[in-house]
């Protein structure tokens, strides 16, 4: 059923353009050009009021998720203190990412501690160098708070291109055109007989001597 379906329909398309070949040309049809996607410069976050961060106890395979509020207090788990300081996520108009800058110390005698950006798309960026947790940031969440996402810019529609000229169809491809059957010429309007061209008279090279004589004698 299939290969009947591609047979009638290559047998229309090769009808309708048996039905262009009579034509001298053929015009390409142009669409109207289209503004292109707003989107937010690389460097544009947004402010969230709330750190999604996930935390790994290696002693007992525990992974817990916590929501750690920015300029807040510090959250406490087992023997972890985190602290949240800023939550920026991409624009919805970028790939995906949150970046949060946190403070974390493990209250173990002679536990590690963090300071600085971890980023959801490059954990190894910001790792807490611990033997007991691993912490990850996941997401930001909460309110919008600054910096604030500007208005997206507007964007320029293209100038539409030339149309392009149409094409001969007939010329040097071998297809049959049409001739125009001789038109009459109305009786009294007989164009006038063509005089037979003139040989020109071969010049004088440069070069020529002045005081010799012409061929029939004469200076």
């Amino acid at each position: 059923m299939m290969l009947l379906l591609r047979g009638r329909c290559a047998h229309m398309l090769a009808a309708g353009l048996s039905g262009l070949a009579g034509y001298g040309g053929v015009a390409c049809a142009t669409g109207t050009p289209l503004a292109p996607p707003a989107v937010y410069p690389a460097g544009t976050w947004q402010g969230k009021g709330t750190a999604v961060v996930r935390v790994l106890d290696r002693l007992d395979a525990h992974v817990e998720v916590l929501s750690v509020p920015v300029g807040g207090e510090a959250i406490h788990y087992k023997n972890l203190d985190i602290l949240a300081r800023r939550c920026l996520q991409r624009p919805p108009t970028r790939a995906p990412d949150a970046a949060a800058w946190l403070e974390i110390q493990d209250t173990h005698p002679g536990g590690a501690s963090f300071k600085g950006w971890m980023l959801a798309a490059e954990p190894g960026i910001g790792v807490l160098e611990s033997s007991v947790y691993d912490v990850r940031m996941v997401k930001c969440a909460g309110d919008d708070m600054a910096p604030f996402l500007p208005a997206l810019p507007k964007p320029v529609v293209p100038s539409p291109l030339p149309e392009a000229a149409p094409v001969d169809g007939g010329a040097g491809t071998g297809q049959n055109t049409q001739t125009l059957p001789a038109q009459p010429v109305p009786p009294g309007l007989v164009a006038p007989p063509v005089a037979p061209p003139v040989a020109p008279r071969p010049a004088t090279p440069n070069n020529a001597n002045p005081f010799q004589p012409d061929s029939d004698g004469a200076y």
